[in-house]
């Protein structure tokens, strides 16, 4: 523990000699910001038990529970990836913010596959085979359309059971394109939002497969000619890293509220919202949109929520 603390330390202190204090200290505060934003906003756009009552709340938990799960699991990455960065393993950092954005997007497109319109139309979905000979979406679809019919799957994390015990061999190939296409023609992301992603996880895949010399945590400071046995500090490094999870953080939220806003557009749970706890971060998210492109896609989002002819609450 001690060791990391130090590494912490280290790091940190170490971007003021590179950059200025005030740059170091405006990064560090929208790091803080990005992430209680998104914790604020994915809890606080859900039905509230302080406007509601509590059977409206577990109603619209349950219709997304597997996608909560899988964004637990994303939050859980992006604290390692922090931890990570800012002891020094920069490469490692990076890693985790890929896998983030992956867990997510699966857990997007499982969340979907319960609504009967979306699961109807995934075509792009049946294109990804099984890895080697294991089964793929086709089946589940064919699973789904067995067992389900052409209800709503509540709560939507009973996927998992149905996978668990008629598809234990559930597992497609590694297909990120192939998802987000798929998010596309459903209409959560927009064109250029899908370059966005798209472009962010292949620069983030880069160091999970460190196909070049500067994607390793010793190449880095070979590159910046620092101490590579020790793993001196690398300012540079972590800087743009901070940057990178400010917006990946950006693009977690926007996809979460994205799905949760397909519900949110029925009265019964956009009535609920709490707004005035929502309106405790207007200034945090003000400021973030204004310097990050997906922090802009958020607060687009909450403010068309905001003027939804079904919110009571502002109408």
């Amino acid at each position: 523990m001690s060791t990391h603390i130090s590494k912490v330390s280290d790091n940190i202190e170490a971007l003021p000699s590179v950059y200025s204090t005030l740059s170091v200290a405006e990064i560090i505060d929208n790091l803080m910001s990005a992430m209680n934003s998104s914790g604020e906003l994915i809890v606080g756009l859900m039905p509230s038990k302080n406007v509601c009552n509590e059977e409206i709340f577990n109603e619209f938990w349950q219709l997304h529970t597997a996608l909560i799960v899988y964004h637990y699991d994303a939050v859980m990455l992006m604290r390692y990836s922090l931890l990570s960065a800012l002891t020094g393993y920069y490469s490692v950092a990076f890693s985790e913010l890929r896998n983030a954005l992956e867990s997510v997007i699966r857990g997007i497109i499982f969340d979907l596959l319960a609504i009967p319109q979306y699961r109807k139309n995934a075509v792009n979905l049946k294109k990804i085979n099984g890895f080697k000979a294991a089964k793929s979406f086709k089946e589940l679809l064919e699973l789904i359309e067995k067992e389900i019919g052409d209800s709503r799957i509540v709560p939507s994390a009973y996927l998992f059971d149905l996978m668990e015990s008629k598809l234990t061999d559930f597992n497609p190939s590694a297909a990120f394109a192939k998802l987000l296409e798929q998010l596309k023609n459903w209409g959560i992301i927009d064109g250029h939002l899908f370059k966005i992603i798209h472009d962010y996880y292949s620069e983030l895949s880069g160091h999970a497969h460190r196909v070049h010399p500067r994607f390793l945590e010793t190449g880095a400071r070979i590159a910046t000619y620092r101490d590579w046995i020790e793993l001196e500090p690398v300012p540079e490094y972590l800087l743009k890293y901070l940057n990178k999870f400010i917006d990946v953080s950006g693009i977690i939220t926007y996809l979460v509220l994205r799905v949760f806003s397909i519900d949110l557009a029925n009265d019964q749970y956009l009535r609920c919202v709490d707004w005035k706890e929502v309106a405790n971060i207007d200034n945090e998210l003000a400021r973030l949109s204004r310097e990050y492109l997906c922090w802009q896609k958020v607060k687009e989002l909450v403010e068309s929520l905001k003027q939804h002819p079904n919110n009571i609450a502002e109408n």
